[in-house]
């Protein structure tokens, strides 16, 4: 059996950089945090993009536009890859799946495999897990899907944090879980008629009580 688990938003807290880079590209253009904006990163978790929230502050639609194609652009870059930490739920959970018998294949949608890698081996995330898959993020949903097709098995489940990994389950026809933590909010998942778990002590319960 099988747990495929997407890495950031359920295994890494990536959600520092993703925001330190937006305030980077603001000030090297002058421009000033806009403090009477909604929260970034939750506005983000609810099920906006970042051009969305750039919108909202009341940027320039140029602006919104050149700064959202440079925050694609930066986002795995060096110096913000190293902002990413291990949830404090993560390690005990991977060991408790080995000790369970169940293989840990872990899926990401990266514009960089070999910079994944380097971050899962310092967080201590790799060596709890049997391989490392790593598809481009555009349509990641089927490119996960199309990548995993001739895996899978009865027995296996798909773990993620946004609806790129429940769709990729659902189109391989695998029992998910979704969690609220990461780039998705239990407000956007409520929205959707979704109960996520919490955590990944919730995740392992509800593993227990799959059939």
């Amino acid at each position: 059996m099988t747990l495929y688990c997407d890495v950031d938003g359920t295994l890494l807290d990536s959600s520092a950089r993703h925001e330190k880079l937006l305030r980077d590209l603001l000030a090297a253009r002058g421009l000033l945090w806009p403090a009477a904006a909604p929260d970034y990163l939750r506005y983000k978790a609810d099920g906006h993009s970042t051009k969305a929230w750039l919108m909202l502050a009341g940027f320039a639609p140029e602006t919104c536009a050149e700064l959202a194609d440079a925050w694609r652009t930066g986002i795995e870059q060096p110096e913000y890859l190293a902002l990413d930490t291990v949830y404090p739920d993560t390690l005990p959970f991977l060991q408790a799946m080995r000790a369970a018998g169940r293989d840990v294949v872990l899926i990401s949608a990266r514009q960089n495999a070999d910079a994944l890698r380097q971050t899962l081996a310092r967080c201590g995330i790799l060596p709890l897990a049997v391989e490392l898959l790593v598809v481009p993020p555009v349509h990641a949903d089927r490119r996960k899907a199309e990548l995993l097709r001739p895996r899978i098995a009865p027995g296996d489940v798909m773990l993620g944090d946004t609806e790129v990994d429940k769709s990729c389950a659902e189109l391989l026809g695998l029992p998910w879980i979704v969690l609220d933590r990461g780039f998705r909010s239990a407000v956007y998942w409520q929205a959707h008629g979704v109960q996520p778990a919490h955590d990944l002590h919730e995740a392992a319960r509800r593993l227990q009580n799959l059939p």
